[in-house]
């Protein structure tokens, strides 16, 4: 059986969508919240940004992608309001979240007749794994994402946000572990 890897201009496709959309409407609201000192950008993420699942590199790339400069944006942010913009502080916060795995149809349709008639192993996987999955409903996401809209979130800023737990529990973890660092084999 050969092995099958996801088509080139399907990868593209999902990163111009969950990241270089995303990151593009940034652009352009952006420069309206560093004058006025206030916002809140909120990407959806997913846990597969820091999973390596299978079959799903192209996803899992663009999760990490857009949850990578979330946190840089935010980095970024806290430096340029007050040395460039001259605010005492920054009031501008992003987050990156990880809605939970709300029960779609997904799995159903989003395979290619390609990958269904050349690798059926991809699809026979994918619905082992929806079938231990856990269902969360999508209001918990939504009013997690009500939270950090409020400005109640300090210090989950730049951070990705777990919308499958209770936000004060995350906000407790998240406040008292040390920020991670991505790191190398060098150093």
């Amino acid at each position: 059986m050969p092995f099958h890897m996801t088509d080139p201009e399907e990868w593209w496709h999902q990163m111009k969508l969950m990241v270089k959309s995303p990151t593009e409407l940034t652009r352009m609201i952006l420069p309206s919240m560093q004058k006025r000192n206030s916002g809140t950008i909120i990407y959806t993420s997913s846990r597969a940004a820091g999973a390596d699942l299978p079959w799903a590199a192209g996803y899992s790339c663009a999760k990490t992608a857009i949850t990578r400069f979330a946190g840089i944006l935010q980095n970024e942010l806290n430096i340029l309001q007050k040395d460039v913009f001259g605010f005492d502080s920054n009031g501008i916060s992003v987050f990156s979240t990880h809605p939970g795995e709300v029960k779609t149809k997904l799995h159903e349709t989003a395979y290619p007749e390609k990958t269904k008639k050349e690798a059926p192993y991809v699809i026979e996987h994918m619905a082992k794994m929806a079938k231990i999955r856990p269902d969360f409903k999508a209001e918990l996401a939504a009013w997690t994402y009500v939270y950090l809209a409020t400005g109640k979130a300090s210090g989950l800023e730049g951070r990705l946000v777990d919308c499958t737990r209770d936000i004060k529990e995350v906000k407790k973890h998240v406040t008292t572990t040390p920020r991670p660092r991505i790191t190398n084999a060098c150093g």
